[in-house]
């Protein structure tokens, strides 16, 4: 089955992809790093504090609540309407005759029970000059002020209003901004200050299930081709086959170029390069009905494989390449077995392919926009369960995994029947990752 795939508009461009490759590798460094910062430490203690609903209630009320609705203010209200009743500023003018005061003091000694005795207070002066005083109009409207709610009620209040704890409390709450001369408040406004820094809000951002998710993934092959000589670099010349009698660097009759033995491959400038050119060479040829045949041809093509030193059959398979010219390129994975070829780029002289193919079903998407010339990062995640190719960070195809064998690189420049041109396959990097 094949199909087609365009590129999206909003598809990341290579310099944007690698740009987030990086990211991603310092946002783990630094996720790891805030992780176990003081910093955090002390966001987190406060983040037991502050976000409890006792504390975020306590909150509510101070910055909600107003001062007219406190008992404090009641209180204080009622004690100043008690200061001006007219119960108690009689009470206080009748408590300051001197004639109430003498009579007052003198109710507070043993005397006094002796006025209810007729005959002592006939016989004595000071017992009648009291009895007077007590029957007097002063005295009986001190006495009237003085037992009046009023009056009682004022000094009850006076108690309370100026108990020292009453009077704290009262100033706090008569504070319109009583919240922020609270500890809490200290805690909360520390807590926002972290929240809001740029490495605990970059911390809480992040999915610690994604974070690790990518931790997990280990670099188990990777060719960023700074090697001068092939035998320096992980790959080898020719088709690999595990029988060693068999001819490794060969060619195919049905193709126009012949394979070169690895002399079509070179790094230039931290680049693997390996390319179809026009040049004549007589070699031996694999021809379907008559096997090995010598044929000539007018273009060489060459292809590496890293079979010796690298094969898997799960893992995120990625290369930086380019593709030029009308040959063909081919970026795959391949097997000792004929098949399956699984194609992470395949380069057709204008589109690319991507896909895979396996003895009775195939599945391919030609990948329009891919431009000539162009760098791209091709990526090929292989699962036990499905295989997922995409172009920078679009997806471009998913299917099935029915690979059932282990996997190597391989890298092929070469011309199908038909065609006459030249061609480059330009790697930066290839890097395959265990998950």
């Amino acid at each position: 089955m094949k199909h087609v795939t365009q590129i999206k508009a909003d598809t990341l461009t290579t310099k944007q992809m690698e740009d987030r490759i990086r990211q991603v590798s310092a946002d783990i460094r630094r996720y790891r790093d805030v992780e176990h910062s003081k910093e955090l430490a002390e966001f987190l203690d406060l983040q037991k504090i502050v976000e409890t609903k006792e504390f975020q209630d306590y909150k509510q009320e101070l910055l909600t609540t107003r001062y007219k609705d406190r008992e404090e203010y009641q209180l204080i209200t009622a004690y100043n309407r008690a200061k001006r009743s007219h119960h108690l500023r009689w009470y206080k003018f009748y408590r300051g005759l001197q004639k109430v005061q003498d009579y007052m003091h003198f109710a507070e000694t043993s005397d006094f029970a002796k006025l209810k005795d007729p005959e002592a207070v006939k016989a004595d002066p000071r017992l009648k000059h009291m009895q007077r005083l007590g029957n007097s109009f002063a005295v009986k409207r001190y006495l009237v002020h003085k037992n009046s709610t009023e009056v009682s009620e004022y000094y009850r209040l006076r108690e309370i209003v100026n108990n020292t704890e009453f009077r704290d409390r009262n100033h706090f709450w008569k504070n319109e901004k009583r919240w922020y001369t609270t500890l809490q408040s200290q805690q909360d406004g520390k807590y926002e200050a972290l929240k809001n820094s740029s490495n605990i809000s970059f911390f809480l951002a992040q999915d610690p299930k994604q974070i690790a998710r990518y931790e997990s993934y280990q670099e188990i092959f990777a060719d960023t081709c700074q090697w001068n000589r092939m035998q320096d670099s992980p790959w080898q010349a020719g088709f690999y086959f595990g029988n060693k009698k068999l001819k490794t660097n060969h060619s195919y009759a049905n193709e126009n170029a012949a394979m070169n033995d690895g002399r079509n491959v070179c790094t230039i400038d931290g680049r693997l390069v390996v390319a179809v050119k026009a040049e004549h060479a007589t070699v031996p040829a694999w021809e379907q009905k008559k096997g090995f045949i010598m044929k000539d041809y007018e273009y060489t093509g060459d292809v590496i494989q890293a079979a010796e030193n690298f094969r898997a059959d799960e893992g995120m398979f990625q290369v930086k390449a380019s593709f030029s010219g009308k040959a063909n390129g081919a970026i795959c994975l391949l097997s000792e077995n004929h098949l399956p070829i699984l194609r992470i780029a395949q380069w057709d002289g204008a589109k690319v392919n991507m896909g895979v193919t396996f003895d009775k079903f195939e599945e391919l998407t030609v990948v329009e926009g891919v431009k000539e010339g162009h760098e791209y990062i091709f990526t090929v995640d292989i699962t036990k369960s499905d295989i997922t190719w995409y172009v920078n960070n679009q997806e471009v195809l998913r299917t099935a995994n029915k690979l059932g064998a282990k996997l190597f690189p391989t890298v092929i420049a070469f011309l199908p029947q038909g065609v006459k041109s030249t061609g480059v396959t330009s790697i930066d990097w290839f890097k395959v990752y265990k998950f």
